[in-house]
């Protein structure tokens, strides 16, 4: 999910708001329930606590909130910045989330970057059609300079107020303007967003299949060598030795040979195989077909998209 400026903007302000009293955990999730419930069944429902205190002062039984939540279908997920509790990790079981008690700043980092990418779509998850919109930006009208105009986004903000200009995002259906994308528009529904934001997530549904790891002595002697006995990682061209890189890592598709930095760049950041991407004759999606299908056509990536759209 990309972060709306509006939700930073939130968080910031967060820092000047005085705490007094007790927290109250049950409060909290009430609070998000309301807002989740709206939410329909084909998108994920989430909600991740971090909470610092020992204790939790709760109006009622926290037990009736906690099957509410189960009910709904909401997983939550707790990281603790002090010590393991016993109501938040018996929540996180029952809503089938997970639950971490930090140790230091290096920890705390990865159990927050640990929720950023989504979980897995539940079997019984109702699917369906999302009707999006591709904005246009209109430059110039009949031959003249756009008109001053104003964003819907801003238009009734009272914190930050929206502004003349001629630049935007507009809306494909009803014309309406916006000034960031994605956004839902307030006019018609239309969910708006650019082709980058789908990019960006296609990665998720078709994951780089993991390498497989081989001793040094199995690259042969015609792959990449440099003269010296010495060979290259295909990708970052570091040359290998086998004191220093006992271990090397290959594509089940491409057949090329990798590093282990570039392996964990490749599955953690890139979410694209190199070879895959840049060999001529490699179709670039070709890490999303099986072995049986690589066997059978010399552009798999390109049989699979006719696959998909009956051509």
């Amino acid at each position: 999910m990309i972060p709306d400026i509006h939700h930073i903007l939130l968080f910031l302000s967060l820092a000047n708001v005085s705490l007094t009293s007790e927290p109250s955990l049950q409060n909290g999730l009430d609070l998000a329930l309301k807002t989740l419930k709206v939410v329909p069944t084909h998108a994920s429902r989430e909600i991740v606590i971090i909470m610092g205190s020992l204790t939790t002062c709760d109006p009622v039984d926290i037990n009736i909130t906690i099957d509410e939540l189960k009910k709904e279908g909401i997983r939550c997920s707790v990281i603790s910045l002090s010590a393991e509790i016993h109501v938040a990790r018996y929540l996180t079981q029952q809503t089938m989330g997970t639950f971490g008690a930090v140790l230091d700043d290096a920890h705390f980092r990865d159990q927050l970057m640990s929720q950023v990418d989504p979980p897995p779509a539940a079997k019984t998850q109702h699917n369906s059609l999302i009707r999006m919109g591709f904005p246009h930006t209109k430059s110039e009208v009949e031959g003249k300079d756009a008109p001053l105009s104003m964003c819907m986004c801003h238009i009734e903000n009272l914190e930050e107020p929206s502004e003349l200009c001629t630049t935007g995002h507009h809306c494909p259906q009803c014309n309406s303007k916006y000034c960031e994308l994605p956004v839902e528009c307030q006019s018609c529904g239309l969910t708006l967003v650019s082709a980058p934001h789908l990019a960006r997530s296609y990665h998720h549904l078709f994951p780089v299949p993991n390498f497989e790891e081989l001793p040094f002595d199995a690259m042969p002697a015609s792959s990449t060598d440099l003269g010296g006995g010495v060979k290259e990682c295909y990708a970052c061209a570091k040359a290998l030795g086998q004191v220093a890189d006992k271990v090397v890592f290959r594509c089940g598709f491409c057949k090329q040979f990798f590093c282990v930095d570039c392996d964990i760049f490749i599955h953690e950041t890139l979410h694209a195989c190199v070879g895959c991407n840049t060999i001529p004759g490699v179709d670039g999606l070709v890490y999303q077909q099986s072995a049986k299908s690589d066997q059978e056509d010399a552009h798999p990536g390109t049989s699979k998209q006719r696959g998909q759209f009956g051509m």
